[in-house]
Protein backbone atom coordinates (compact mmCIF):
# COMPACT_ATOMS: atom_id res chain seq x y z
CA UNK A 1 0.00 0.00 0.00
CA UNK A 2 2.88 2.38 0.97
CA UNK A 3 4.15 2.17 -2.61
CA UNK A 4 0.96 2.62 -3.97
CA UNK A 5 0.65 6.11 -2.42
CA UNK A 6 3.92 7.22 -3.15
CA UNK A 7 3.73 6.31 -6.49
CA UNK A 8 0.59 8.79 -6.97
CA UNK A 9 2.52 11.53 -4.69
CA UNK A 10 5.59 11.21 -7.15
CA UNK A 11 2.49 11.37 -9.90
CA UNK A 12 1.89 14.91 -8.44
CA UNK A 13 5.05 16.08 -7.82
CA UNK A 14 5.88 15.44 -11.34
CA UNK A 15 2.73 17.11 -12.48
CA UNK A 16 3.54 19.99 -9.87
CA UNK A 17 7.42 20.66 -10.77
CA UNK A 18 5.87 20.61 -15.04
CA UNK A 19 3.61 23.52 -14.00
CA UNK A 20 6.40 24.68 -11.66
CA UNK A 21 8.42 25.01 -15.23
CA UNK A 22 5.32 25.83 -17.53
CA UNK A 23 4.47 29.00 -15.09
CA UNK A 24 7.90 30.43 -14.64
CA UNK A 25 8.00 30.68 -18.80
CA UNK A 26 4.99 33.00 -18.59
CA UNK A 27 6.18 34.77 -15.29
CA UNK A 28 9.41 35.80 -17.94
CA UNK A 29 7.88 36.39 -21.00
CA UNK A 30 5.75 38.91 -18.86
CA UNK A 31 8.76 40.21 -17.01
CA UNK A 32 7.46 39.06 -13.49
CA UNK A 33 9.71 37.57 -10.87
CA UNK A 34 8.41 34.03 -10.13
CA UNK A 35 8.37 33.54 -6.11
CA UNK A 36 7.79 29.54 -5.38
CA UNK A 37 6.59 30.54 -1.94
CA UNK A 38 3.63 32.39 -3.67
CA UNK A 39 3.06 29.86 -6.31
CA UNK A 40 2.48 26.91 -3.46
CA UNK A 41 0.35 30.05 -1.72
CA UNK A 42 -1.67 30.06 -4.66
CA UNK A 43 -2.01 26.44 -5.64
CA UNK A 44 -2.14 24.78 -1.98
CA UNK A 45 -6.14 24.26 -3.01
CA UNK A 46 -5.79 22.35 -5.70
CA UNK A 47 -2.20 19.99 -4.32
CA UNK A 48 -4.12 20.12 -1.22
CA UNK A 49 -7.21 18.47 -3.34
CA UNK A 50 -5.46 16.11 -5.04
CA UNK A 51 -3.40 14.50 -1.99
CA UNK A 52 -7.31 13.92 -0.83
CA UNK A 53 -7.55 11.90 -4.08
CA UNK A 54 -4.80 10.04 -3.28
CA UNK A 55 -5.86 9.17 -0.16
CA UNK A 56 -9.34 8.53 -0.89
CA UNK A 57 -8.03 6.02 -3.34
CA UNK A 58 -5.65 4.24 -1.05
CA UNK A 59 -8.31 3.78 1.41
CA UNK A 60 -11.01 2.36 -1.16
CA UNK A 61 -8.50 0.22 -3.28
CA UNK A 62 -9.67 -2.98 -2.10
CA UNK A 63 -13.44 -1.77 -3.42
CA UNK A 64 -12.63 -0.79 -6.49
CA UNK A 65 -10.07 -3.27 -7.17
CA UNK A 66 -12.73 -6.04 -6.54
CA UNK A 67 -14.49 -4.35 -9.21
CA UNK A 68 -12.70 -5.67 -12.36
CA UNK A 69 -10.05 -8.44 -10.67
CA UNK A 70 -7.49 -7.89 -13.43
CA UNK A 71 -6.84 -4.79 -12.47
CA UNK A 72 -5.33 -5.78 -9.07
CA UNK A 73 -2.36 -6.06 -11.35
CA UNK A 74 -2.17 -2.58 -11.92
CA UNK A 75 -2.83 -0.56 -9.04
CA UNK A 76 0.33 1.22 -8.64
CA UNK A 77 0.30 2.49 -12.33
CA UNK A 78 -3.65 3.30 -11.60
CA UNK A 79 -2.22 5.44 -8.34
CA UNK A 80 0.78 7.08 -10.19
CA UNK A 81 -1.78 7.95 -12.89
CA UNK A 82 -4.20 8.81 -10.28
CA UNK A 83 -1.88 11.24 -8.85
CA UNK A 84 -0.46 12.72 -12.06
CA UNK A 85 -3.88 13.01 -13.43
CA UNK A 86 -5.88 14.57 -10.82
CA UNK A 87 -2.95 16.63 -9.74
CA UNK A 88 -2.79 18.28 -13.58
CA UNK A 89 -6.72 18.58 -13.31
CA UNK A 90 -6.97 20.65 -10.44
CA UNK A 91 -4.15 22.64 -11.06
CA UNK A 92 -5.96 23.50 -14.63
CA UNK A 93 -9.27 23.83 -12.90
CA UNK A 94 -8.46 25.98 -9.83
CA UNK A 95 -5.01 27.34 -10.99
CA UNK A 96 -4.41 30.62 -9.70
CA UNK A 97 -1.04 31.25 -11.00
CA UNK A 98 -1.26 30.88 -14.60
CA UNK A 99 -4.60 32.95 -14.55
CA UNK A 100 -2.41 35.61 -12.37
CA UNK A 101 0.12 36.20 -14.72
CA UNK A 102 -1.89 35.94 -18.00
CA UNK A 103 -4.39 39.18 -16.46
CA UNK A 104 -0.69 40.66 -16.30
CA UNK A 105 0.29 39.80 -19.61
CA UNK A 106 -2.97 40.85 -21.10
CA UNK A 107 -3.20 44.06 -19.18
CA UNK A 108 0.42 45.08 -20.85
CA UNK A 109 -0.53 43.91 -24.34
CA UNK A 110 -3.39 46.40 -23.62
CA UNK A 111 -1.71 49.37 -22.78
CA UNK A 112 0.95 48.45 -25.73
CA UNK A 113 -1.90 48.47 -28.10
CA UNK A 114 -3.48 51.72 -26.99
CA UNK A 115 -6.94 49.75 -25.18
CA UNK A 116 -8.50 51.33 -22.06
CA UNK A 117 -10.11 48.90 -20.17
CA UNK A 118 -11.87 51.63 -18.10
Amino acid sequence: MLLNVIAALLGLIFVTLAKISSVKKDFKVANQSFVLKKFFEDEITAIGMSITVIILMAITVNEWVHIRPGAADYVRIIFALGGAIGSWAFLLILGKSRKYIRNIVDKKTNIADGISND
